[in-house]
């Protein structure tokens, strides 16, 4: 934002002090006062233009109709009012398997030819690359990278599951038994999350027992919950690539008369109704993104890119695991966002 505005007032300035260098002189100086003149004009004229620039750009989420999708939302409106010269105008699928339905609105977005860039957040990560990687203006990937991006603005998942991993090996020591839930098999962040999980894990000794896929959905969660429970009856610990399995997985437990202090609990991202869960005992921690950071970097990165600036290829807006320790002051902090 600084950069833009600094060009702006810059040739503000030079404008007035050319102004007041034509007053000041004369006489033999009548010719080039012209020519001086034409100059400050065409400063002032290029300054009034940037000022009255606006910017059309499109953010394509995975859903708009969850808790977590909402924190970047509002993160998408704070910088909207910060610029006070863009529409970024937000969409989503119905729900985060809505595949047809998120494919369908990047098409029809991309072929009005009425935005000056895109960032989405993709659901299938191929049919993104298809739909977008070839486009003419730029595209921008938010929360899951995908080929054809030009930049992707979200968490490095893989780091963020090896913190939580390390958290959960540290308090359940060596030879512990841990079961991984994942969310939809095959998806770039779920396997991401995954894969930094069993890093964290084994290299802290802990025994990985199964890997288990539950689209995300806590419903489900409860049921694949309850057969591992049944399986592998000695746990120490499930680590979830979602809040909700985490709850799920909670639910599961509950209804055989175990809690978190019987078997840790880890989930993934840090909504509210995890971090709340936490602060309750429900569940032992969660690995929290930012996404309101999120929303707003993509606003902030569309704007650039636009303006022809050159991005990183990642812009890590940041992770923390939360804990018992820290949990309610984390809990008030989303309270305040939405």
């Amino acid at each position: 934002m600084y950069k833009r505005l600094f060009p702006r007032v810059t040739a503000m300035v030079l404008a007035g002090i050319m102004t007041f260098s034509l007053t000041a002189c004369g006489g033999d100086q009548t010719a080039s006062t012209g020519t001086d003149g034409s100059q400050a004009a065409e400063s002032t004229a290029a300054a009034t233009d940037e000022e009255s620039k606006e910017y059309q750009v499109g953010v394509i989420l995975k859903t708009t109709s969850s808790e977590y999708w909402s924190y970047v939302m509002a993160g998408v409106d704070a910088a909207e009012e910060e610029l006070g010269n863009v529409y970024a105008q937000v969409y989503g699928a119905s729900s985060d398997t809505d595949y047809e339905g998120q494919l369908n609105q990047a098409e029809t977005i991309l072929n009005s030819g009425t935005k000056q860039a895109i960032a989405i957040a993709p659901l299938d990560a191929g049919m993104a690359a298809t739909v977008l990687g070839n486009a003419d203006i730029p595209i921008l990937a938010v929360d899951t990278n995908f080929d054809g991006a030009s930049t992707f603005i979200g968490t490095a998942h893989e780091d963020a599951a090896y913190q939580g991993g390390q958290y959960i090996a540290e308090q359940i020591g060596e030879g512990g038994k841990v079961l991984i839930l994942a969310n939809i098999q095959g998806e770039s962040t779920s396997e991401a999350r995954v894969s930094g999980y069993t890093k964290a894990l084994e290299e802290g000794g802990c025994e990985i027992v199964d890997v288990q896929y539950t689209d995300g959905v806590g419903d489900k969660a409860v049921n694949v919950m309850e057969g591992a429970l049944q399986t592998h009856p000695d746990l120490d610990a499930v680590v979830c690539c979602a809040d909700d399995v985490a709850l799920g997985a909670a639910r599961a437990m509950s209804s055989q008369g175990l809690t978190a202090d019987d078997i840790m609990i880890c989930g993934f991202d840090g909504i509210s109704s995890g971090v709340q869960a936490v602060v309750d005992g429900t569940i032992s921690c969660t690995v929290a993104q930012d996404p309101y950071n999120m929303g707003y970097q993509c606003v902030m990165s569309l704007v650039d890119a636009v303006d022809g600036e050159e991005l990183p290829e990642f812009i890590d807006t940041g992770c923390s695991v939360i804990t018992p320790d820290n949990a309610q002051e984390y809990l008030d902090k989303l309270n305040s966002l939405v």
